[in-house]
């Protein structure tokens, strides 16, 4: 029977699409929408951000309201102490003794006064009254002398004040004095600075006060809150602006990343995150781009290899991360082997390249019922097929697979003569007598080394043992038996009675080139 090897078939090309070139999917697609915004990394950096500038702008806006709101009040302080120093300068205190002796004067004196204080009141939005006390003959106890106000009460010539609780008015009667806080009395809530008023002798004749309404003060703390509201409102909005900004940056390369790891996990490596930034996302960019060539890299091999190899092959030698060494492990597995009844006859119909494109249909249907039931694919020789269950992917269950796998096989046969037949091609070997093309299958279970012969420059995948020889000789007994599928005790008793009912028990055989005797069942 001539030897007739099959065309490896093409290796698929790893070529990338346009849109995977142009990078990830859009941010619509992202894996970032399906997680919870708390967990996200972007958020929390963001909100870290966010909140640690607006803690440092919150506690800079408070000292910054109080540096001012202090600064101002010293400074309102200043101005009170300078105004009540000043009057007291220009009030002609000389005139205020006798004028308990001349009541003429002394009323002329204090209208005159009156009005130029009431002058002064109004032409200052911040003084609400200004006024002169005497001393009387009780301690803490004052008279008003005169009372020039705009918006408190009046008090009138001669009417009696309490200052047993107002310190800093007493002590006024010796130095310049302003009160450090607002004090509330009859004539409302007001903060004071008071100055002695002195004779040209030096004698003390009584005091002069400025009060500034409590309502002028808090408009004044009303003033600098709007400003460092205003300041803080500012700030937090930057602050905002900038952890948006800080939140896109970091979200875009990561969404990128996701994406691109999520098509590279599902098979799709010519993805690229197309991350053109030169910092720590640009390499992790570079990174996933490089880890995405080599796994395509490494796919176009796999694939390659798996056209001479099968798939579970070449996955588990590309699996171990190391080349491949002589030798080989002891283990149980099913060996079948196939091959074509009447091949050679066949082949005199047909040119030598129509031949190799009828065996290469009927190699390629062979293999995948073969791998889809978990066999290795081992050898092709001519119309032959050499496939193992149980190695190099161990499965306890190799014997059944073997079976189901061998009837499917001629379940498949059975269709590619019908395809055949429709396509004509069968007419040209059923005029040499052959009605149609039959495939034979031996199958035996038992130990076997499983491993790689050759030498360190070329080697190759096989099993050896006596288990092999069984099963080649069992596919050449169907010849014999007239049948299409045989297999030994071995496989059949590791197989479901469903699998083997419509078997028949052809009792001990010979096998070829062996001394025992086989117990063998045909189909």
């Amino acid at each position: 029977m001539p030897a007739k090897t099959a065309a490896p078939r093409p290796v698929p090309a790893v070529t990338p699409s346009p849109s995977a070139l142009s990078g990830p999917a859009p941010a619509s697609d992202t894996p970032l929408l399906g997680l919870p915004w708390w967990r996200r990394f972007d958020v929390r950096l963001a909100a870290i951000f966010g909140g640690i500038s607006l803690l440092i702008i919150s506690v800079s806006a408070f000292f910054t309201y109080q540096l001012i709101i202090d600064a101002r009040m010293d400074s309102f302080r200043d101005r009170l102490e300078s105004l009540a120093l000043s009057l007291a300068q220009t009030v002609e205190v000389d005139a205020i003794p006798k004028l308990a002796s001349l009541p003429d004067q002394g009323a002329a004196w204090r209208e005159r006064w009156q009005e130029k204080l009431l002058t002064i009141v109004r032409s200052e939005p911040d003084i609400d009254s200004i006024y002169i006390l005497l001393a009387t003959d009780q301690p803490a106890q004052l008279s008003f002398l005169i009372d020039a106000s705009k918006v408190s009460r009046v008090a009138t010539v001669g009417e009696r004040y309490d200052a047993s609780e107002y310190p800093f008015m007493l002590r006024a009667f010796t130095s310049v004095q302003v009160e450090d806080r607002v004090f509330a009395d009859d004539f409302g809530a007001t903060q004071s600075g008071y100055a002695p008023l002195r004779t040209s002798t030096g004698e003390v004749a009584g005091i002069i006060g400025v009060d500034v309404l409590a309502v002028r003060l808090d408009e004044t703390r009303r003033q600098v809150l709007r400003l460092c509201f205003l300041l803080f409102g500012l700030s937090a909005l930057s602050v905002l602006g900038v952890a948006a900004l800080v939140r896109g940056l970091v979200n875009r390369p990561i969404s990128r990343v996701l994406v691109a790891a999520d098509d590279i996990s599902a098979g799709r490596y010519e993805t690229r995150t197309a991350i053109l930034s030169r910092d720590e996302f640009g390499l992790l960019g570079n990174r996933i781009d490089t880890m995405a060539g080599q796994l395509a890299e490494r796919e176009r091999i796999r694939a390659t290899l798996g056209l001479y190899v099968s798939s579970d092959l070449a996955r588990t030698l590309l699996a171990t991360g190391k080349l491949p060494e002589l030798g080989g492990t002891e283990c149980l597995a099913t060996v079948v082997f196939c091959d074509l009844a009447q091949y050679t006859r066949i082949s005199e119909c047909f040119t030598p390249s129509e031949i190799v494109s009828l065996i290469n249909e009927y190699l390629g249907a062979m293999t995948e019922v073969i791998e889809a039931h978990g066999g290795c694919v081992l050898d092709f020789n001519g119309d032959g097929i050499m496939a193992v269950f149980g190695a190099p992917i161990p499965h306890p269950d190799h014997a059944e697979r073997a079976l189901r796998s061998a009837l499917r096989m001629q379940q498949r046969m059975n269709q590619l003569n019908g395809e055949w037949e429709a396509r004509e091609l069968a007419l040209r070997w059923q005029k040499t007598g052959i009605e149609e093309i039959v495939l034979r299958i031996g199958l035996h279970t038992g130990p076997l080394v499983a491993g790689n012969i050759g030498n360190h420059s070329r080697m190759r995948y096989c099993v050896m043992g006596d288990t092999v020889n069984v099963a080649a000789r069992l596919e050449e007994m169907n010849k014999e038996l007239g049948t299409r599928i045989a297999l030994s005790e071995d496989v059949r008793q590791r197989c479901p009675n469903e699998l083997v009912r419509d078997l028949v028990d052809c009792d001990f055989r010979t096998v070829r080139g062996r001394q025992n005797l086989l117990r063998v069942h045909a189909g």
